[in-house]
């Protein structure tokens, strides 16, 4: 038995359907101690759906009603709906909740009940109980959908026709913006992969060719490859994309980050951006991009808005808290920047590399201590032993972080690739000031990434006054 509700009904207010309390002014949906949060336009969906519990939704008119107008491709109602069954823990196949009707639509098909106010979850209520394998492995499952859902290709314009590519090009397009945002060298090598599928599967598609401009640019940004080797690769890529569709806001976000990380030219970086953006407002590589940008200019306020819209964007993403986090640190606002630690921890509490972020922020407020306590942990999560662990705290309690970072240079940061400017940050941390501005010149003459925020970045404070720091650092930012 289907409860039918029309639009002006109380079901906005919360609403009950199968196992869940669903609160759609605050995105929530609750099972017993379990909270699962979902994005904005997951939410409108489902309300919609359930609205019309019962009914056959055309996907014209969800898309109508939902995105009230705005031209998207058949692709983002797709992965709107994925994301929506990965938060319920529906099946397509044997679905509870949302059916989807062959050639025509989608149905709700569990009871919709209206709830009384003291069910639904309010502003202030507890923080979510799920224990935090569910949380991750909701993240996880929902990351992807979420990614294209952010940044899905929407115009205002609707008389600007786009290419649209394959439903299986899109999906390794998809794919591989996932595998970018991990973060993890492995990944960089499966994104590139996807990319380069999605181009061998529609090669008339921008976005894949401005993602494998991205991967270029991530691979050189990492220490993976040189950045005289990935450069041309980025560029080409980028502009293939925009000799596809001058108007592709993909192409002008990788052209952006290309100009941006390779040749630290600041000035076209915020052009291009700022095309992307103007062509699609939703787009979140560029905001991320432009966070990235103004925070080396020092311009913490615009940095600190850019990432918080592209948290927005993707809020399932811990990448975009660190991100945050970072910007917020940056501009000295350190009780801030741990609150968005915090809140991705709450994602993914296993996370080691929150736990480096961490410890980056306590050691940024001179809090030796509590950084050490984080770079530890993050240690323990990543599978180091107890009696390594054993003996790197024997050596801080010794010689404080200045030896802790003696340790890690001479083990070669644990056989991991490690750009000269991420050396040059950890001889200034062990005290080997000599050693860092060496690697500072070898970071510029290489033309590394990183090497854009050496007017900002904190290890370098003690750098400044050195002639040859000030010749490097003169360079950089245009």
């Amino acid at each position: 038995m289907y409860t039918v509700f029309v639009s002006d009904n109380p079901i906005r207010n919360g609403f009950v359907s199968g196992e869940w309390t669903v609160a759609p002014t605050r995105n929530l949906l609750v099972r017993g101690d379990e909270e699962v949060r979902v994005e904005p336009r997951v939410m409108d969906v489902l309300v919609y759906l359930a609205e019309r519990a019962g009914e056959v939704v055309p996907k014209e008119e969800l898309v109508e009603r939902v995105w009230e107008g705005r031209y998207v491709t058949d692709d983002v109602l797709t992965v709107t709906i994925y994301a929506l069954r990965k938060a319920l823990g529906d099946d397509a196949k044997r679905p509870r909740y949302v059916e989807t009707v062959s050639r025509r639509g989608y149905r709700w098909i569990a009871s919709v009940e209206t709830a009384a106010p003291e069910a639904v979850p309010q502003d202030g209520a507890r923080p979510p109980q799920a224990p935090w394998w569910r949380i991750a492995a909701v993240a996880a499952t929902v990351a992807i959908a979420l990614f294209a859902i952010g940044a899905a290709r929407m115009l205002t314009l609707p008389h600007r026709s786009r290419h649209v590519a394959t439903a299986e090009a899109h999906e390794c397009y998809v794919k591989g913006r996932f595998f970018l945002d991990q973060r993890l060298l492995q990944s960089l090598e499966q994104a590139r992969q996807q990319f380069a599928r999605a181009v061998a599967l529609d090669p008339q598609d921008p976005a894949a060719r401005a993602g494998m401009a991205d991967t270029y640019s991530a691979m050189a940004d990492f220490g993976v490859a040189s950045p005289a080797e990935m450069r041309p690769q980025a560029m080409t890529e980028a502009r293939r994309a925009l000799e596809l569709d001058p108007e592709s806001a993909e192409g002008h976000a990788a052209l952006g980050r290309a100009q941006f990380l390779f040749d630290w030219s600041f000035a076209a970086a915020e052009r291009s951006l700022n095309r992307a953006l103007s062509l699609d407002s939703d787009y979140m590589p560029a905001y991320q991009t432009l966070a990235w940008l103004q925070s080396a200019r020092g311009r913490y306020a615009e940095a600190i808005a850019a990432a918080k819209r592209a948290r927005l964007l993707d809020p399932v993403n811990t990448a975009r808290y660190t991100e945050l986090a970072w910007v917020l640190a940056l501009a000295g606002r350190f009780d801030d920047a741990l609150r968005e630690i915090d809140r991705a921890l709450q994602i993914s509490p296993r996370a080691f590399e929150l736990h480096l972020a961490r410890g980056w922020t306590f050691e940024s407020a001179s809090k030796p201590d509590a950084a050490f306590a984080e770079y530890r942990e993050a240690l323990r999560l990543r599978g180091f032993s107890q009696s390594a662990l054993r003996h790197i705290e024997a050596v801080y309690r010794a010689e404080g972080l200045p030896g802790y970072y003696r340790g890690w240079l001479n083990a070669r940061g644990g056989g991991m690739p490690m750009s000269d400017t991420f050396r040059a940050q950890l001889y200034v941390r062990a005290g080997q000031l000599d050693r860092a501005i060496d690697s500072l010149q070898h970071a510029y003459q290489r033309h590394e990434g990183a090497l854009a925020w050496v007017n900002v970045e904190p290890s370098y404070r003690v750098l400044r006054s050195d002639p040859r720091f000030q010749q490097i650092a003169a360079r950089v930012g245009r």
